[in-house]
């Protein structure tokens, strides 16, 4: 065998590992762009949290309120989502679908608490927080065009007949 060829073949063998070392060691010490750890979540400015509602399997909705407007944020496998609406100070109940829930608006002011239930359900009860209470979906079907709510007022006594609320963006 030619000693010469030999030692070509092994130059070539050790250039490459050296070449590649070399790649290897560039690669590793340039930059890149890491976003870091991610910010944490905060609140909106001016909004304070009134209620949760536990949904199960992992899943929360936080009821964020301050005067003339309402905040839904949804908790689910380590992400937050979140939905912003306008409310109180209205002279009419308002309901709204947001994610796995609904935000409803009360107009009066003395209202402590409501009743909330589908035609024909099982009323669920909610706190009222600056004219502003949320419950979970399960209080009605996806078929449901309103909600029966129920006005309470201090010792959960009656304020008002039961009204009838259309769902924001349910065909009626």
């Amino acid at each position: 065998m030619d000693s010469s060829a030999t030692r070509g073949n092994i130059r070539t063998v050790v250039g490459l590992a050296g070449a590649a070392l070399a790649l290897a060691v560039v690669v590793s010490l340039v930059p890149r762009d890491d976003p870091g750890p991610a910010e944490p979540w905060r609140p909106p400015a001016g909004h304070v949290v009134v209620d949760t509602v536990d949904l199960g399997d992992d899943r929360v909705l936080r009821l964020w309120v301050k005067p003339g407007s309402w905040y839904v944020q949804r908790l689910a496998d380590g992400e937050h989502e979140a939905f912003i609406g306008a409310g109180g100070g209205g002279d009419q109940f308002t309901v709204a679908e947001v994610f796995e829930a609904y935000v409803g608006t009360v107009p009066l002011p003395d209202a402590h608490a409501v009743l909330v239930r589908s035609p024909g359900g099982v009323a669920v009860r909610a706190v009222v927080h600056d004219g502003v209470f949320i419950v979970a979906d399960s209080v009605a079907t996806p078929d449901d065009r309103e909600l029966l709510v129920t006005s309470l007022g201090p010792a959960d006594a009656v304020l008002a007949a039961e009204a009838s609320v259309s769902i924001a963006g349910r065909a009626q």
